[in-house]
């Protein structure tokens, strides 16, 4: 019966930890809207190649779309590029068998004190439990996968002393998530 209560209590808590992280993606929209300021105003803005005004003005990213380039571009400065990349598979790999070690350390331990259990489940079912809510638990401490605070990206233009050249931003694309104004500044 000890065993039942525990394999339940187990699957309920493995059930919410898996249902209740990600909410937000359901309500999120399909593109993200920035505003792009500079001072002094007057800089082009182009998105994966398409021209979109100059500054001030308000770019739509689509979310979803890979390799992004927003490219900003003002008279006697070197043009800026920022490039979205999708980036950290090696840091959730990492995560995943750090989790994994934990929860099965866990588990193991469970299984060892308990004199009554005769079979692995478990070891398996607080094995698979530990390494997401230790997944969870690295998320929060590392800061990943959320941001409190909405935060600007603040671009330097470079001035163009000999030939030209681009400077380039490279931002990983979660991050550029929370991002919620490009400001622009001039050397």
């Amino acid at each position: 019966m000890k065993q039942k209560a525990n394999c339940i209590f187990l699957l309920l808590t493995l059930t919410s930890v898996l249902l209740t992280p990600n909410c937000a993606t359901l309500t999120q929209k399909r593109t993200q809207r920035i505003p792009v300021t500079s001072a002094p105003a007057g800089a082009t803005v182009s998105v994966n190649g398409v021209r979109k005004g100059v500054t001030p003005l308000e770019i739509r990213l689509a979310r979803k779309e890979k390799g992004q380039v927003i490219r900003i571009e003002s008279p006697g400065y070197n043009p800026m590029e920022i490039r979205i990349r999708r980036t950290g598979a090696s840091l959730l790999i990492g995560d995943v068998l750090l989790g994994g070690a934990a929860g099965f350390m866990i588990g193991w331990s469970i299984f060892e004190a308990d004199d009554e259990t005769s079979d692995y489940g478990t070891v398996i079912w607080t094995t698979i439990a530990a390494t997401i809510c230790s997944l969870f638990l690295i998320d929060m401490a590392t800061g990943a996968g959320f941001e409190l605070n909405p935060s600007d990206l603040n671009v330097t233009l470079t001035k163009a002393d000999g030939p030209p050249r681009v400077d380039t931003m490279l931002v990983d694309a979660d991050d550029f998530r929370n991002v919620k104004w490009i400001r622009v500044h001039r050397d």
